[in-house]
């Protein structure tokens, strides 16, 4: 028995200015499948998926839906035919609740009258079947990144699609957060819905996938099924050549006297309530010491302390020098000005330059382009409107440049294709061994055991439990038994 595509795209080809993002792009989904579409960035996954959303108009080609053409002019025509998409940069409203934000565009009336308690009634109901814990009450500006993304997922539910769309949906989460999302998706899957899921992370490629599409430069290169998945095979295809550094080259061993960065007793509080709770850890010059941690256990006071954004605490911060490199959780709020354009971007940060002309922000923007291999169709275009992957290697080109002497590293591989995200963990070493103190905040576990000195678990503002790299370097059995360990420590067990 033949089942037909749910979704066919058919020669789908989109330029901006001389710049093919998508080039006779042809492949189909089959209904009730997780498939997945994977590439480097600026491989033109987020704008076929844009396509389909009715976010942008392609160029050439068609779009079939159950086997009839379809055109939508925007993404209420998408929604309108039960396609979902949740997007790597959530679009909600800060200064409205949960529930405002997941009924905009779709309010329940009587009468020509507002109806939220009917909307309340139904969404409390879907937040308690898929376990999403969302205070429906709470402005989003109040709300940790990942609780923003539960909520995106509910507007989804709310809205009965039954074709979901996620743009780098683990990005933003910890690894148990990571299994709580693929509980989902398999829910989904069960209820008979089809998913199509951008991401850069094989693991998530082999755990979720039924079907694999790979772009490379617009095109496709390779398509997969479950069956015949090799992560190998996709890991070549995906880069054209394995041109990314595996083996990370050897640590320098010796670090300085005194640390660099040093938080001693240090307690904050919001409403009276403690958000960190006497914590304690030191960063020293050559050294990478890593906070990892479910998100929202202090992991963003700890980052707006440091940079002088939260003042009114107790105990003592110290820090050798004044100037430190930052690269934040969130790049598009924090990382950028989004109207500015690449080379505009990176002048922000540097304090040399006291009159600035066109050539210079040429000149910047080209060096930053050339060295850390962002993709991007002009250098006049906005920074914002660039893939995520290659608005992250901007900024953290931009921070590395400044050559200073802190460097804070909060999620720097967060949406980043495998060849990026090795050259980022070879500059990040690099940085440490010519002396630099790393502080890295990060939820990826494989990324903070490759690159930490040390490690500290933060639950409920505290450090709980330190792990050096001696304790299993080289030495796989123990490797997993301190993952075991790290993860128990991420949620309160055995932290004594």
């Amino acid at each position: 028995m033949t089942t037909n595509p749910i979704i066919e795209f058919k020669s789908i080809s989109k330029k901006f200015g001389d710049f093919f993002a998508n080039e006779e792009i042809t492949f189909s989904i089959l209904p009730n499948t997780v498939h997945s579409l994977i590439g480097e960035n600026g491989a033109g996954k987020t704008t076929l998926m844009k396509i389909l959303f009715g976010i942008y108009k392609q160029d050439s080609g068609q779009i079939n839906i159950n086997g009839n053409p379809v055109t939508f002019k925007n993404p209420l025509d998408a929604i309108k035919s039960n396609i979902g998409m949740v997007h790597q940069h959530f679009e909600l409203i800060d200064d409205f609740t949960a529930l405002e934000n997941v009924v905009l565009g779709n309010e329940k009336t009587d009468y020509g009258f507002l109806n939220l308690a009917k909307s309340r009634e139904e969404l409390v109901d879907v937040i308690a079947k898929y376990n999403l814990g969302i205070n429906l009450d709470e402005k989003v500006c109040n709300v940790s990144i990942s609780e923003k993304q539960k909520i995106e997922l509910l507007k989804l539910l709310y809205r009965k699609s039954e074709i979901l769309i996620f743009d780098e949906p683990t990005a933003v989460l910890s690894p148990i957060e990571v299994e709580e999302f693929f509980k989902i998706i398999r829910k989904f899957k069960s209820e008979g819905k089809t998913i199509l899921l951008i991401t850069h992370k094989l693991n998530e490629i082999k755990e979720l996938s039924d079907y694999v599409t790979v772009l490379r430069k617009g095109k496709v290169v390779y398509e997969v099924g479950r069956a015949d998945l090799d992560i190998s095979v996709l890991s070549r295809e995906i880069v054209g050549e394995l041109n990314y550094i595996d083996d990370l080259e050897i640590r320098n061993d010796s670090k300085s006297e005194d640390p660099f960065l040093d938080f001693e007793n240090v307690v904050y509080k919001q409403n009276n309530t403690p958000i960190l709770n006497g914590i304690h850890f030191s960063v020293y010059g050559g050294q990478i010491y890593s906070i990892c941690g479910v998100e929202g256990n202090g992991q963003s006071e700890i980052i707006d302390l440091i940079v002088g954004i939260l003042k009114a605490y107790s105990g003592k911060i110290k820090m050798k020098y004044d100037n430190i490199s930052i690269v934040p959780d969130d790049r598009l709020e924090k990382g950028m000005i989004k109207e500015f354009n690449t080379g505009e971007n990176v002048l922000l940060r540097n304090n040399e330059h006291h009159y600035i002309t066109a050539q210079k922000i040429q000149n910047t923007a080209g060096s930053v382009v050339s060295k850390y291999d962002v993709r991007l169709p002009s250098l006049n275009v906005p920074l914002a409107s660039l893939s995520g992957g290659n608005q992250q290697k901007v900024i953290f080109g931009r921070e590395i440049e400044l050559n200073n002497n802190i460097m804070v590293f909060v999620h720097p591989t967060r949406g980043v294709d495998i060849n990026a995200t090795a050259y980022i963990h070879k500059i990040i070493l690099e940085q440490r061994n010519k002396g630099k103190s790393v502080l890295l905040v990060t939820s990826d576990l494989d990324e903070a055991l490759k690159l930490s000195d040390t490690i500290g678990i933060i639950f409920k503002g505290m450090i709980v439990k330190e792990f050096q790299r001696s304790q299993y370097e080289d030495n796989l059995e123990k490797k997993n038994t301190i993952l075991q360990n790290i993860g128990k420590a991420m949620i309160g067990v055995n932290c004594d």
